[in-house]
């Protein structure tokens, strides 16, 4: 990973620690709305590929009742990339974690999940705070977030994508 200096404008930008860390709070925050405990380590790796990639965020299901299994199956492209994008986001998704973690947005839950310690209310502030695609993506994070909770397994769902830990 380039350092910040050496990064071009829309990089730095688009994928700035602040907001993928807003971004996977908001995941971290859907998926314990859903479950009592936070979100899988290796799932965390997912959200950023799913909700940054404009037409897998504009095809993604309006509710949690459609299964990701299901949605899949009928929008099987949208796993075409998938891999490719994990990879090239991972770099960013472990500072945005390494961020959250310093400012205090994401924390290690006591069975090792990922969680946020901010309300449900502080996290709609935040989404309200950013605009246009930005808010689109934080707000489609906590979608995602709730879809994984309803999924399945961590395994289940890596599966579901085609990829494993």
């Amino acid at each position: 990973m380039k350092v910040w200096t050496e990064r071009p404008t829309e990089e730095a930008n688009l994928l700035n620690p602040s907001f993928c860390c807003t971004v996977l709070a908001s995941s971290m925050s859907g998926y314990c709305s859903v479950q009592d405990r936070g979100l899988a380590f290796p799932l965390t790796y997912m959200v950023l590929p799913l909700v940054l990639h404009k037409a897998t965020r504009d095809s993604m299901p309006g509710s949690i009742r459609t299964t990701m299994a299901a949605w899949l199956q009928q929008n099987a492209s949208a796993r075409v990339q998938f891999f490719d994008h994990l990879i090239s986001l991972k770099p960013h998704t472990a500072e945005a974690i390494q961020f959250g973690m310093i400012h205090d947005w994401i924390r290690l839950g006591a069975g090792g999940e990922l969680e946020t310690p901010l309300s449900e209310k502080n996290i709609k502030r935040a989404i309200g705070r950013l605009s246009g695609e930005a808010r689109d993506c934080a707000g489609r994070a906590q979608f995602v977030g709730r879809w994984f909770a309803m999924a399945g397994t961590s395994n289940t769902i890596m599966a579901l994508w085609g990829i494993r830990p």
